[in-house]
């Protein structure tokens, strides 16, 4: 199968960190799977922390996926725990679109009672996966948000390099959490996730508390759509609510509109 990843930055700027997904991804994605990547047009990850940037860039994630399966993919997902665009890009294609963020907590509430969310050290992005666990619902299951106390400039560049660093912060983080009564931790960060990841970071120290990487659940939660598709006839996506398809005549209509 063939799906697409969009990252929320662009591609000049962001080498190592796409080189490091691309690693953990190899050792996760089936032998038959293969991911095109894309990416938006933002230059400053700093300023997706901002609601005017991030929602004119969750525009662009969204033609980003419009235009991939347009393409010919099996399936896209956004490499960001906000879930940019997500719901709207499943109204303009006819293959699954996933949400690494929505996708995770749904799982960690299936691994444990009450999870915890570890996420940068920005408040902004904390009070924005925040807002996510509870429109998924999950609030009530959710024991806590930890930053991490690494400045995000610190740990999206040295982290890349040496992620054990990294994944010692957030081993100290989930303590916290788990202190707190979460037995189960989600990385709300598609970096730390990454990070974490490429250190072997999956469980806290000492205990028995996995620890989630949102892409890796995005990616293999997005292989198993594809395949509930193209193997079991099942849709896409909901087609009786808000994600109703828009022709793509009409979308082609409204980005003129626009003078997209």
């Amino acid at each position: 199968m063939k799906l697409s990843v969009v990252h929320i930055n662009s591609q000049q700027g962001s080498e190592s960190y796409t080189k490091l997904v691309n690693e953990v991804f190899d050792k996760y994605k089936r032998p038959d799977t293969e991911i095109v990547h894309r990416w938006a047009k933002l230059k400053r990850a700093a300023d997706t922390v901002f609601g005017y940037p991030y929602a004119l860039n969750a525009v662009d994630v969204v033609h980003n996926i419009s235009e991939a399966g347009r393409d010919g993919v099996d399936g896209c997902m956004v490499a960001c725990t906000g879930d940019p665009g997500v719901i709207e890009a499943r109204t303009l294609v006819d293959v699954p679109v996933v949400g690494p963020w929505e996708a995770s907590l749904h799982l960690a509430s299936m691994y444990a009672y009450r999870f915890g969310v570890i996420t940068v050290e920005d408040r902004a992005w904390a009070e924005v996966c925040h807002s996510l666990v509870a429109k998924s619902g999950l609030l009530g299951r959710c024991a806590g948000v930890q930053r991490i106390d690494i400045p995000s400039a610190e740990a999206f560049t040295d982290g890349f390099t040496n992620p054990e660093k990294v994944a010692a912060e957030l081993d100290k983080q989930a303590h916290k959490l788990v202190d707190q009564g979460a037995t189960a931790i989600v990385l709300g960060s598609a970096g730390l996730s990454t990070i974490a990841s490429a250190a072997g970071y999956t469980q806290v120290s000492g205990l028995d508390v996995p620890v989630f990487d949102a892409l890796v659940i995005g990616l293999k939660t997005l292989e198993m759509r594809v395949d509930l598709t193209s193997k079991g006839g099942l849709l896409p996506t909901s087609r009786a609510g808000y994600t109703k398809r828009f022709a793509d005549k009409d979308a082609d209509r409204v980005r003129s509109l626009f003078g997209l």
